[in-house]
């Protein structure tokens, strides 16, 4: 991942998940949090329409958008595997181009 741009103190980013229940999108988010691997995990309750295993499906999910360092995403994408109840759960990174600089150093300061 290139460093960050010149206007950020730090290179943070948002992952997103998916998941199917509220318990597991809670687990999920308090682990990231106690573990020091994300500084806020947000859940937003969503409708998706996907392809699984050729057949068109529709679902009620929560996304979770997980604030982290640029630098924890292996170990961030490690925990969610570990506790994610899907066989190929969504984990995306989306790197934080532009942010309040206190946000993005309070995102530094209570991560590892």
């Amino acid at each position: 991942m290139p460093d960050a741009p010149q206007d950020l103190p730090i290179a943070c980013a948002m992952v997103l998940t998916t998941c199917e229940s509220r318990a597991n999108a809670e687990a999920i988010g308090r682990a990231l949090v106690t573990q020091g691997l994300a500084a806020c995990v947000q859940m937003f309750p969503i409708d998706s329409i996907y392809k699984w295993q050729g057949a068109i499906e529709q679902a009620q999910e929560l996304m979770l958008f997980c604030k982290i360092k640029s630098a924890d995403y292996a170990a961030v994408e490690a925990a969610i595997l570990a506790l994610h109840a899907y066989e190929t759960p969504e984990i995306v990174e989306i790197a934080i181009e532009k942010g309040a600089p206190a946000y993005l150093q309070w995102i530094a300061a209570v991560t590892r």
